[in-house]
This record gives structure tokens, sequence and C-alpha cells, in this order.
């Protein structure tokens, strides 16, 4: 990595998906130390921890993306966030009462 040329497409890539990967992670280390209220249990668990680090992954990835490829706008990458959003709300959302 250190001996390619930044002008490769391939470093440009793999610089893109390190910092994606990292920040993801951070992301998700973040979320699973915070640290358990006072009956003792975790507020977060571990699956919803995972899942938005991989939602930050992605979304720091698709940012970057479109940055080296000159389309990052605000509209452009509002759509992307607020896809996240809106997919992020709909997963963290409890089921509801069948009703009858």
């Amino acid at each position: 990595m250190l001996a390619i040329e930044p002008d490769v497409p391939l470093a440009v890539g793999l610089v893109i998906a390190a910092v994606a990967v990292c920040s993801g992670a951070v992301a998700a280390v973040l979320l699973l130390s915070v640290p358990p209220n006072a009956r003792g249990h975790r507020t977060r668990a571990v699956a919803p921890s995972l899942r938005r680090g991989i939602e930050v992954t992605a979304i720091v990835g698709l940012l970057l993306l479109l940055r080296v490829v000159d389309g990052l706008t605000v509209i452009t990458g509002g759509f992307i966030v607020l896809g996240f959003l809106v997919a992020e709300v709909i997963l963290s959302a409890r089921p509801s009462r069948a009703s009858r």
C-alpha cells in the first residue's frame, strides 16, 4: 500500500475501504462501550451496535466514493444519509401487536 502511487485506482479504493471500515468499527466500539444503567443492564445490545457500525461503514464508503468521482453534493450526500436514517428507523421500530 505504501509503495503504490496515489493516482492508481487500486490505492484510492484501498484508502476508501480502510477509512470506511475503520470509522464503522469505531462507531460500533463506541456504541458497545455504553456503560450499564442502574440495574446493571446494558442499554445497547450487541446486534444493533454492530448493525449501526455497518451502516456507518456503508455511509462513509459511499460518501467518499462520491467525493472521488466528483459526484458529492449536498443533495446526493443528503439522500444517502437520509436513506440510511429511514432504514434505521424502520429496523429499530418495535413490532406492533397484531390487529384482529
